[in-house]
């Protein structure tokens, strides 16, 4: 599982609770998350305008999409076919 502290995400063992790691790497407030149908990969969006694809194998960003104009309140992801 998943939480949010700010601008930053901390991931979570979820049996353990054991912090395995942190995402970094939004400019502001991070307003939504969702993990992908595999449990591979996090997508966040945030009040800084941006959409990221993090990897959850090693927490750095692999994909983004930023829109400085716009602040995304929530995210979703639909699963692969």
């Amino acid at each position: 599982f998943a939480a949010v502290n700010g601008s930053v995400i901390q991931v979570y063992n979820m049996y353990t609770c054991e912090n395995v790691g942190n995402c970094r790497g939004h400019g502001g407030k991070v307003t939504g998350i969702a993990f992908s149908a595999d449990d591979k990969r996090l997508i966040s969006t945030g009040l800084d305008g941006a959409v990221y694809e993090w990897s959850l194998s090693t927490f750095q960003r692999d994909k983004e999409n930023v829109l400085k104009s716009n602040e995304y309140t929530s995210v979703c992801v639909a699963p692969d076919d």
